[in-house]
C-alpha cells in the first residue's frame, strides 16, 4: 500500500474518538485568528509529529572533526599564577628645598640691621638707623641666650649619677658655663677689634660694631653670673646634705629660663609642691626623671635633685614658702642649722 495513504488512515483514526465523544448539537471552539504560521507545510511523504527532535546533523568530515574534538584535560599540577601587569614607574616628587638653618637665618637679619644702623650718619634717612639698631640688640639677646643655655643632646652625663659623688656634676657645669662663656666674650672682642684694624676707605662704616661687640660682653657676663649663682648655690647645699633615691617625679609645670614645677614620692608620700631651677636653662624635661631622681636636702627647707643618667642638676624649694613656715619652726636645732648652712633658711628659688 502506498505510503500517503498510511498516513492518511493514522489521521482519521486519531480524530475519530474526538469527535464521538461530542455531545450532539455542540459545536467545536473556534479557534482564535492568530498570524499565518510561520513554518510552511510539511511536505508530502514526510512524517512531522509533536516530539520530532531536530533534523540529523550531516555526517562530519573527518579533518571537520578532529578540529570539533574536546581537547584533552590537561594533567593535575600547580596552577601557575597569572602574569601580572608590570608596575608603573614611581613618579619622581620635586625636590623640596631644604629649610634654612636658625643660624643662617640669624646671620641675615643681623647684616640687615647692622645696614640699616649706617644710616645714623644720613641727615635725610636717620630715622632708618632706629629699627637698625633694634634688631641688633635683640639678635644680640638671642645668641647670648642660645650659647649659654643650649640645651643638651641628652646624652649620658661624662660623670658619676648614681649618688655616689656629689661634687661631679657641680664641677662639670662649672667647666662648661665657663667655656661658653669664653667663646662669646671671643667673638664679642673680635667684632669691636674688626674697625680698628680695618685701614681701607671704609672703614668708617664699621665703627657701629665696636658698641655692638660692647653691648654684647655686658649681656653675656649678666647672663653667665645668674647662671653661675645657682651652681654656687647647688654646691652649697651638696657641702651639706648627702643623696637620697626618691622616685617618682611628677613634673606638675615648665616654664622658661629653666623655671620647672615639681612634686617626689617617698615610701606612698608625696613631699610639697617644689620651684626648681635649672642652672643651665634648658627648655625641657629632663630624660626618664619620672622614674626617680636623687635628692639631697630637706623637703620643707629644699635641696638639690640629681637626675640619673643624663645627669641635670636642679636646686629647689618649696613653691608655698611661707604655708610651711610652722614645719620649719617645729623642726630641731639639727636641721635648722644644717639648712642655714646650705643657704636655705630663706627663699631664694
Amino acid at each position: 500500500m502506498p505510503e500517503t495513504s498510511l498516513e492518511r488512515d493514522e489521521g482519521d483514526a486519531a480524530t475519530a474518538p474526538a469527535e464521538a465523544g461530542a455531545p450532539r448539537g455542540a459545536t467545536s471552539p473556534r479557534p482564535e485568528a492568530g498570524p499565518p504560521p510561520e513554518e510552511a507545510a510539511p511536505q508530502r511523504g514526510t512524517r512531522r509529529t509533536a516530539d520530532a527532535g531536530p533534523p540529523p546533523e550531516e555526517a562530519a568530515s573527518p579533518e571537520t572533526a578532529a578540529l570539533l574534538a574536546p581537547a584533552s584535560a590537561p594533567a593535575l599540577g600547580p596552577v601557575p599564577a597569572p602574569a601580572s601587569a608590570p608596575a608603573p614607574a614611581p613618579v619622581e616628587m620635586p625636590e623640596r628645598a631644604a629649610p634654612l638653618r636658625p643660624e643662617v637665618l640669624w646671620a641675615l637679619a643681623a647684616a640687615g640691621s647692622y645696614g640699616l644702623t649706617l644710616f645714623v650718619a644720613s641727615e635725610d634717612l636717620v630715622l632708618l638707623a632706629i629699627p637698625g639698631l633694634i634688631g641688633c640688640v635683640l639678635l644680640e639677646l638671642i645668641a647670648v641666650r642660645y650659647v649659654l643655655r643650649r640645651p643638651s643632646p641628652g646624652a649620658p652625663a661624662p660623670y658619676v649619677t648614681d649618688g655616689s659623688d656629689s661634687r661631679g656634676a657641680v664641677h662639670f657645669l662649672y667647666a662648661a658655663l665657663l667655656k661658653r662663656y669664653l667663646v662669646l666674650v671671643f667673638c664679642f672682642l673680635a667684632i669691636m677689634a674688626l674697625p680698628l684694624v680695618t685701614r681701607s676707605t671704609w672703614a668708617t662704616y664699621l665703627i657701629p660694631l665696636i658698641g655692638v661687640g660692647l653691648f654684647g660682653v655686658v649681656l653675656a657676663t649678666i647672663y653667665w653670673f645668674d647662671q653661675l649663682r645657682w651652681v654656687r648655690q647647688c654646691a652649697r647645699v651638696l657641702n651639706v646634705y648627702g643623696f637620697e633615691f626618691r622616685s617618682p617625679v611628677y613634673g606638675l609645670d615648665l616654664w622658661r629660663n629653666g623655671r620647672r614645677f615639681l612634686v617626689m614620692g617617698c615610701d606612698g608620700l608625696e613631699s610639697p609642691e617644689m620651684h626648681a631651677r635649672e642652672p643651665m636653662g634648658h627648655p625641657r624635661w629632663p630624660d626618664r626623671i619620672a622614674e626617680g631622681a636623687w635628692f639631697a636636702g630637706d623637703e620643707v627647707f629644699g635641696g638639690v635633685l640629681l637626675v640619673p643618667g643624663t645627669g641635670e642638676l636642679m636646686c629647689m624649694q618649696p613653691l608655698d614658702w611661707d604655708e610651711f613656715k610652722p614645719w620649719r619652726d617645729e623642726a630641731g636645732e639639727e636641721r635648722r642649722e644644717k639648712a642655714k648652712r646650705a643657704g636655705l633658711d630663706r627663699n631664694s628659688v
